[in-house]
């Protein structure tokens, strides 16, 4: 399935999300780096009062930066966008799973205006939980169909066709993201951490060359000081460990249910299955939304 097969609102979430996303980390990005610039320029100790000036005015000019940055955080609420939005989008993209695999609420036995009346009434209601993000929704995305074409043709598919579809869309899609991010995260988390190790080793043979050279006028130590905060709250924002433990164990969750995934031959099996794999997903995303909320 491709995005534009989902509901408006889905595509609409998951863009503000991601948008919310891009636009929070960005700025603390900027922030963090204006910080370390602000530090930078403290290196040295000059002795002329001009240069001094330059040096307290060009640093005064960075951390107002840095402050105007971090009011913009506070008060834009890019983080909440950010976490409100990938649950509606994550809460619809289950739903339209459930849609087009007949599973619970949306049985293949019922009407079909009553299975359509079932799904606008749940999207409704994610609507209405999450209807603090209605400013961020794109208005174009929005009112995009409800139910696509692509989702009744896949409710319209047998049983078999439709589980092969879902096992091929949606199991292996979905394990296949777990475990590339869970690399990407363990990667990234060990080279922040060799940034944040470096930065302190430096620091501590700095004063150790300010002891035994008390008069010099170049004092990295503030400056690497900086380096090592600014990487540890950057690994902290991100989480990459904690992310790398939840994809992997999300992955192996997957792995399991689908082992099981030759027995189902009816529409009923097909169903259970497909609760099964979707709690599974949900948990993942629960998991993420606690650490995220710490």
């Amino acid at each position: 399935m491709e995005e534009k097969d989902f509901p408006g609102l889905y595509q609409a979430s998951d863009a503000a999300s991601l948008k919310a996303q891009k636009n929070y980390k960005g700025i603390i990005a900027y922030d963090l780096i204006t910080m370390i610039i602000a530090s930078a320029l403290a290196i040295y100790n000059y002795q002329d009062t001009e240069p001094k000036l330059w040096v307290y005015v060009i640093s005064g000019i960075f951390l107002l930066v840095s402050f105007t940055l971090t009011l913009i955080i506070r008060t834009k609420k890019f983080e909440d966008t950010w976490y409100q939005g990938r649950a509606l989008a994550e809460s619809c993209k289950t739903l339209t799973w459930r849609f087009i695999t007949c599973a619970e609420s949306f049985e293949v036995n019922l009407d079909k205006e009553v299975v359509k009346e079932k799904f606008i009434s749940r999207l409704k209601e994610f609507s209405n939980e999450f209807k603090e993000l209605n400013e961020s929704l794109n208005a174009k995305t929005i009112v995009l169909p409800i139910i696509t074409d692509k989702m009744w043709e896949v409710r319209n598919l047998n049983t078999l066709e439709r589980k092969d579809f879902y096992i091929q869309n949606r199991i292996n899609d979905q394990k296949d993201w777990y475990a590339n991010k869970a690399e990407f995260n363990k990667e990234k988390y060990g080279n922040w951490f060799l940034v944040i190790i470096f930065s302190q080793l430096v620091a501590i043979i700095s004063i150790g060359f300010l002891i035994k050279f008390p008069d010099s006028n170049w004092n990295l130590v503030g400056f690497f000081t900086t380096i090592s905060a600014s990487a540890l709250s950057w690994l902290q924002l991100k989480q990459h460990q904690e992310l790398k433990q939840a994809y992997t164990t999300a992955a192996q969750e997957l792995n399991f249910i689908q082992a099981s995934f030759g027995d189902v031959n009816s529409d009923d099996e097909l169903a259970e299955f497909v609760l099964d794999s979707e709690n599974a997903i949900s948990r993942e995303h629960t998991l993420w939304l606690a650490q995220k909320r710490k």
